[in-house]
């Protein structure tokens, strides 16, 4: 049966997915479209239109050692999130 209305999603990559198959625009973070963007399997709608921010949150206990892994994790995920653009497309 036929979906008809917005198609929401909690995950870039379900929208991604949604835009690839011709099923309207999406907005997502650019490292998740980047590689489409340039192979022209999507292509940048609206440049100029300001998105809404989105937020990044990371939790873990503060009150016990923050392991290795997980720090290089955070500033890891700090390093892309922060560097990314969220595009629509």
């Amino acid at each position: 049966m036929p979906v008809r209305g917005p198609l929401q999603a909690n995950t870039s990559v379900a929208l991604r997915s949604a835009a690839l198959a011709g099923l309207g625009m999406a907005a997502a973070a650019e490292f998740i479209v980047r590689d489409d963007l340039r192979s022209g399997a999507l292509v940048p709608v609206l440049p100029d239109y300001p998105m809404r921010p989105r937020e990044l949150f990371v939790m873990y206990p503060q009150n016990r050692h923050l392991a290795p892994k997980v720090r290089a994790f955070v500033d890891f995920a700090a390093a892309i999130y922060v560097g990314s653009v969220t595009r629509a497309c």
